[in-house]
């Protein structure tokens, strides 16, 4: 999941980008900012992935803006502004795309794809574990991953969710999820991954898909940004 800051003066501009991150399974806003100062402070506070970032903002400039903050924050830099002549300056800061009001939606999809793609390329590659060992006092036992029907995040230990019995297991969600066979196993909330094979049905509430009955019994949430995804695994058409 991508984080997202949005640096825009205008508020119409932020949310416009706002909302159509909120649709993408990729991506999440962690903060919005419209003048020069405040998006600092958020920038270097939250570290985020992806800086959509006005040209022109209140108190100064995005160019600069990115300038200053070119070394301390590893970041994709995406201009977005009715300016054409500063598109030069951007691209001399390495900014991985700029994109001139008014655009479409196509294009921001088009900066996520080629984000994620090059994260891809250089994201190191895991083999998928087949089992995990559980340890307990005196003993490591080790169950396979296929068994596992649901994991839930708890700091920094899981909890496995198998028939019949829970097993605790010392290590973040974030990092199990990346061991895992991700054909089998998807996000479906910020604390939750589950096992598509143990998916017994898809319910709703007010009409929209919210909560995952599994095949022991367990009821798990599903997250707004993590909803697109789980359908698109499961087959089902987005609402």
């Amino acid at each position: 999941m991508y984080r997202c800051v949005v640096i825009d003066d205008e508020a119409l501009a932020r949310e416009r980008i706002a909302q159509y991150i909120s649709r993408s399974p990729l991506c999440e806003v962690v903060a919005e900012a419209s003048s020069f100062e405040n998006a600092k402070q958020l920038i270097l506070e939250q570290q985020p992935d992806i800086c959509f970032l006005g040209i022109q903002i209140i108190g100064g400039s995005g160019v600069e803006l990115a300038k200053e903050l070119h070394n301390s924050v590893s970041c994709h830099w995406v201009f977005t502004t009715a300016h054409s002549e500063y598109a030069i300056a951007a691209f001399e800061l390495e900014a991985t795309d700029y994109l001139l009001k008014p655009f479409q939606d196509s294009r921001l999809a088009q900066v996520i794809a080629k984000i994620h793609r090059k994260h891809q390329s250089i994201t190191p590659k895991y083999e998928t574990r087949r089992q995990l060992p559980i340890r307990s006092v005196g003993s490591v036992k080790f169950i396979n991953t296929q068994d596992i029907i649901w994991v839930k995040g708890s700091a920094n230990y899981v909890e496995l969710y198998c028939e019949g019995k829970m097993h605790l297991h010392r290590e973040t969600l974030s990092a199990l999820a990346q061991t895992l066979d991700p054909t089998q196993f998807i996000r479906v909330h910020r604390s939750a991954i589950v096992n598509i094979d143990y998916v017994h049905s898809l319910n709703s509430e007010l009409g929209r898909f919210s909560l995952l009955q599994l095949d022991n019994g367990d009821e798990v949430k599903i997250g707004q940004s993590y909803k697109a995804q789980l359908l698109s695994a499961l087959g089902v058409d987005a609402e």
